[in-house]
């Protein structure tokens, strides 16, 4: 066990958006950026479009459209941002030294930073779509974690993987596998970590509880540069 942990967090990677590490940090931003919508914009999901649907299904049924409406959009909205990201990867492929993940960890900075000044319940939507976008140019940009192809900064499908290789290593006793369970079992805890976080930071400094994620944004875009940590 204490292998295989030492094996997660201290093995370099020579793409650094592969390591654990930074996987870490973007877990706490994914994790802090879902509660932070929720609690202080109108209970909307930045990262979890899974519950944004279930939310605009409820309301449709009870009619109420302009709920409806305000979920659609950050759905909408993380789906454009998706297709952003592939033009960014497009675009980038010509250079060596500058991913296009450091474009868009610079414009979730930036983005993040000016959010934290608004007011809530001034401007909400707005601001949920904007959190929505940079939430897909994150999710898009980090696909693969420690070798682990498919390994997200979102919570379900990495829940679904830690369980598959979990039975894997119970039937076979593959150490690669129990690797794996590993390296999923800390995403999501560290999910959960972010948006504890951020329950208590909103708690003591309401909105600026957001320039928390800039500070973590920016330690990610040094970190970037290094093909080594």
């Amino acid at each position: 066990m204490r292998r295989e942990l030492k094996k997660i967090f201290f093995i370099r990677k020579k793409d650094s958006t592969q390591t654990f590490r930074l996987a870490m940090l973007l877990c706490i931003v994914g994790g802090f950026l879902d509660a932070y919508t929720f609690t202080t914009r109108g209970k909307v999901l930045a990262n979890a479009q899974t519950g944004n649907l279930v939310y605009l299904a409820l309301n449709l049924a009870e009619r109420d459209y302009q709920k409806v409406f305000s979920y659609f959009v950050p759905i909408f909205v993380f789906a454009l941002g998706i297709l952003f990201s592939e033009y960014l990867k497009h675009v980038f492929t010509k250079y060596e030294n500058f991913r296009w993940q450091h474009t868009a960890i610079i414009i979730q900075l930036i983005v993040m930073f000016f959010i934290s000044f608004i007011p809530s319940n001034h401007l909400n939507m707005l601001v949920n779509v904007i959190i929505s976008f940079i939430a897909a140019l994150q999710y898009q940009g980090f696909k693969k974690i420690h070798g682990v192809n498919g390994a997200t900064t979102m919570c379900t499908g990495n829940l679904r993987s830690s369980m598959e290789f979990l039975s894997q290593f119970i039937m076979t006793r593959d150490k690669k596998s129990f690797y794996n369970f590993l390296v999923y079992i800390g995403l999501i805890s560290f999910f959960v970590i972010g948006a504890t976080l951020c329950a208590v930071l909103v708690h003591f400094f309401k909105n600026y509880a957001l320039l928390f994620c800039c500070v973590l944004q920016f330690i990610v875009f040094l970190v970037m540069f290094k093909q080594k940590i």
